[in-house]
This record gives structure tokens, sequence and C-alpha cells, in this order.
């Protein structure tokens, strides 16, 4: 039975409905501006370093109440907002070999962090490539770097996303400078992430409170810019500080806080963050590149054939782009293990839905697009998941990013199988018709390709 809460059921498609354009509501894609982007898209990188999800959005929040305090011009302002939120996007780019190779995950390497600085040697990485896990740590500054230029973000922020894990006193990576010679954006960003990890490690806001001022002192002018640690401190003495980290839509402060900055909102800037981190998520598997740009161009033919109208077509790509975005979750020796999953390993593959629902609900006028993506792998039959819909329950975005999904999938190659004709894996997309995939959406997807 469908909840209260749920959309509305949308019946299965007939060959004649597929003849002749829909009559939907008109829908069209959403401008936002490059802050709603970066908050939403963030929690993916928390997934995807094994962090806390929100622990990129306080490390902005602590990293832009100090460049408030600090008086630091408007630019510089901006770029540790956005490097706050985007501070581990390389993470995934620079890990996923290494993961799968080892056989670890991406928290064993970057969940510590940054605490730990340089220092690999540790239990759970004694069969990994020391000198390999010391390279993917330091290499994921620089990619990460690249990822926030190529999102047409300040170059001040990319630069603070590459010196992040410089270390005052010079101990630091990848350049091992020291001092004033660090970024002032790169300190900033630094300081807000040892404090965060700090107060996180805490079971309460209370605890964490009275033992802030002796926690992070230890790492002024070691780690962190004495300066900076004294500003810090000063605001930690406030009650405002503390309500504003805790809050309940710390997504909403942070907002708030870009008010007075850029708030030009963009589709197209909607589009590129959609395709780099479409990119990113398909970076954990071993042969999924490029899976969700492909999966984006069948779901626009299918899509097109069933009578949507242009808007309502951009939606859908955004949708196809991102289906996988909760994969980020998943570890990269997971998605590209070749034997049967274990039930742990399947239900962390499982909650991959879930995980791009949260990140997509994040983004305001995408609520709908969410649930699209959260019932892609829903079935007719009911015999799908997360939630075992069936038949008119799914919605018909969903059941057409299933097909685009699929069929992808089977013309890729896979761990435990070379990539099939087109040929054959149509023969399998009509022989799942009607338990699996919708039947006539599969039919008319077939005679497309």
């Amino acid at each position: 039975m469908v909840s209260e809460s749920s959309p509305p059921r949308r019946p299965v498609l007939t060959l004649d409905d597929l003849a002749r354009p829909l009559t939907r509501r008109p829908e069209r894609l959403h401008s936002l501006t490059a802050a709603e982007l970066a908050i939403a898209f963030s929690q993916g990188l928390d997934l995807a370093e094994g962090k806390s999800v929100g622990h990129a959005q306080r490390v902005c929040y602590i990293a832009t109440a100090i460049a408030e305090a600090m008086a630091v011009d408007p630019t510089q302002r901006t770029a540790v907002f956005f490097a706050g939120l985007l501070h581990d996007v390389g993470v995934t780019p620079a890990s996923a070999d290494l993961c799968r190779i080892a056989g670890v995950d991406e928290s064993s390497i970057f969940g510590p962090s940054p605490l730990r600085g340089r220092d690999v040697d540790r239990a759970d990485l004694v069969f990994a490539d020391r000198s390999a896990v010391q390279e993917a740590v330091e290499r994921h500054t620089s990619l990460g770097g690249d990822a926030v230029r190529s999102l047409d973000l300040p170059d001040e922020a990319a630069i603070a996303v590459e010196t992040h894990h410089e270390h005052w006193d010079g101990t630091g990576y990848p350049l091992q400078i020291s001092g004033d010679a660090i970024p002032l954006e790169g300190r900033i960003v630094a300081a807000a992430d040892v404090a965060e990890v700090l107060i996180g490690e805490q079971f309460s806001s209370l605890v964490a409170r009275r033992h802030f001022h002796e926690s992070i002192s230890e790492y002024s002018g070691k780690q962190l810019d004495p300066q900076i640690v004294a500003t810090l401190l000063d605001l930690a003495k406030s009650d405002e500080f503390w309500l504003g980290l805790y809050s309940e839509d710390l997504a909403a402060t942070l907002t708030s806080l870009r008010a007075g900055g850029d708030t030009r909102k963009s589709r197209k800037r909607v589009l590129r963050f959609a395709e780099v981190f479409a990119d990113l998520a398909d970076a954990k598997g071993e042969h999924t590149a490029g899976h969700s740009q492909r999966a984006a161009d069948y779901a626009e033919r299918l899509a097109e054939a069933a009578g949507f109208d242009s808007g309502h077509i951009e939606m859908l790509r955004i949708g196809a782009l991102l289906h996988n975005i909760g994969l980020l979750g998943v570890p990269a020796r997971v998605m590209s293990k070749p034997d049967i999953l274990s039930v742990t390993e399947m239900q962390l593959m499982r909650q991959h839905p879930a995980n791009s629902e949260m990140i997509l609900q994040e983004l305001p006028g995408f609520e709908e697009v969410s649930v699209w993506i959260a019932r892609h792998h829903e079935r007719p039959d009911g015999k799908g998941y997360p939630e075992m819909l069936s038949g008119d329950e799914i919605p018909t975005e969903s059941r057409i990013l299933a097909i685009a999904d699929v069929y992808d999938a089977l013309t890729s190659d896979r761990p435990h199988r070379s990539a099939m004709s087109p040929k054959d894996a149509k023969q399998i997309l009509l022989g799942a018709a009607g338990t699996q995939l919708d039947p006539e959406l599969a039919r008319t997807f077939c005679q497309l390709i």
C-alpha cells in the first residue's frame, strides 16, 4: 500500500500511450546557486570517505566562522566556504583503484584523517602497499583541486583544497610547506577539519565543548596556525557558535551564510555538478567509467519516445546522471568483487538508492527527482529494493532509469563477465519485461536501440 506521503500513482504505459505525447504537469530544470549544489553534494563526499553525513557541512560552518572572525576579504571567504564543503572531493578518484587492489575500504585510509597526518603504518593496512597508500593520501588533494576547478568555482577554493593538509610546522603534504607559505584559506580549512573531527569524537555536545580547548590546543603551532587556533578558541566561548554547529538544519544555516555572496542561480551549473559527481560515483567501480553518462543518453531517448516534453526530459537526464551517486557510500572493493557478495556487502549495495535520495532531497526543486532515483531498483513484480514496490507504485521515470541502467550494465564489462552484444542485451531486456522491467517501455527501448 502506498503511504499518504508517496507521490501519485502513474499507470503503466501502453503502446498507444507511447505513441502520443503525455499530458503531464510541465517539468523544467531548476536553476540553483553554487552554494546550494555544494551543500547537498558534500554529503556524498562524506559517504565516500566513511565520515558521518554532515562532516563537510560542519567543516564549512567552522571554517566560515573563522573567516568571518578574522575579517578576511570576500574572495577568501568564498574560497573557504566552498573548500570547507569540498575539501575531500578528491578521495574517490585517488583511492578507488588502490582499495580494489588492496581489498580495503576507503574509510581505512581516509576515515582517521586529518589527525593521522602522513602516517600510514597501521594494522588495517598491513596487506596494502604502503607507498601506494601514501601516494593516494597525498594525491587526493591535487585531484580535489582539479575537481573544484571543473565545477567552475573560484581558483582560490581549489588552492585551499590542495593545501588543507599542509602543516604549520612543515610536516604536512603534498608540498611540505610551512607557516605563512601555506595559503590562508588552506590554513583555515585545515583548522576547521581538525576541529570537526575532534568535536565529532565526543559522545555529546556538552562534552565536546568542555574538552575542546585542551584538544585543539595540542595542534597549535604544530599542525595548525596558532593565530587561527586562537581565533577558533574565542569563537568556541560563544553559545551562538555551538548552537549553529549543532543546528537541526545546518544546510539552511550555510545557505544563509552565503546570502551576502554570489547568489546567481544557473541551470548550466546544475548540469555541471551532476556530470562531475556522476563521474566521481562511476569511479568507484572498476568497469563503470562513463556509465552514468551513457545511462542518461539512453534514458533521454526513451523519454522522448514516451512523449515527455523537453523540460521533463531535462529533469530526467539529471536523474539519470545522478542515479548512482549513492554508490559513493559503497566501498570500491565491494563494487568490483567478482564473487557473490556477503549479506553485509549486499546491504551496503542496496543502500545506495536511499543515499542518492538523501543527497538529492537537499536540492530545492529536485524532491521529485530524488524519488525517481530512489525507486530505480524497484521491479514491476515487487521483488526489487529498497521498498519492494510493484506495478504502478513505481514512477514511470524510475522505470525508464531502470531500463537505461540495466542495458548499459549488460553492454559493459563487469568483474564477473565480459560485455554482451547489443543483440544479446536486448534479448535479456525482453526476457525481463513484466518482471524486472516495465514491459511496454522495455519493448519500446529495444526498438529504439
